[in-house]
């Protein structure tokens, strides 16, 4: 796959991620627009996009830092 058809495809999985979970929690009676708008959403972007990138091995450095630390870290999760 070339580069800009991976970086295309990475872009179409984004969009179609956020707005599925976007309309699950409309149909829950959360407020699409609002979350959309919140920094924790925009965070939640990056980290979506971060996994898709990385499964079309895509070059993120947010990836390989995520990648990088170990789990213990996240153990208060």
């Amino acid at each position: 796959m070339a580069h800009f058809d991976k970086h295309s495809t990475s872009i179409k999985a984004l969009v179609d991620v956020s707005e599925a979970m976007l309309n699950a929690m409309e149909q829950h009676g959360i407020d699409p627009e609002t979350v959309a708008q919140r920094n924790e959403f925009t965070v939640l972007i990056h980290f979506l996009k971060s996994i898709i990138d990385g499964e079309l091995n895509i070059p993120n450095d947010l990836t390989d830092r995520i990648r990088e630390m170990r789990v213990s870290r996240w153990t208060w999760i």
